[in-house]
């Protein structure tokens, strides 16, 4: 029988993100990003602010952004292999009228922690 703590400390872990690669991981969970989800969480994690707005992500992949129209199909493919990897929980969530976050706590792998309160 599980307890309570070790479900928690399943699913709450650190993630790191390997840009090379194109690996995130965590553990023995790794997920195979694409390069354009690659750019995404990388800009995610590199963001100033907490939230990134769509037309920041938009730009990051080399695109348009008033053209641009498959960003929403990116992040909900990277939203579902994320959550079939971690046990349903979200990589990120929108932000009405501002943009995307980040809502796990993910490490660029062999690059200093920064840490959002």
């Amino acid at each position: 029988m599980t307890n309570l703590a070790e479900i928690s400390l399943q699913y709450h872990q650190c993630w790191k993100l390997d840009i090379n690669n194109r690996i995130l991981f965590a553990g023995a969970d790794q997920i195979q990003l694409t390069n354009i989800e690659n750019i995404i969480v990388k800009n995610m994690i590199l963001a100033e602010e907490r939230v990134i707005s769509r037309a920041e992500l938009i730009s990051s992949i080399g695109r348009e952004p008033d053209l641009y129209r498959g960003l929403e199909m990116n992040l909900s493919r990277l939203q579902t292999k994320f959550k079939k990897s971690a046990g349903g929980t979200h990589l990120f969530r929108s932000v009405r009228n501002r943009g995307y976050c980040l809502t796990q706590i993910i490490h660029i792998n062999g690059e200093p922690s920064r840490e959002f309160t």
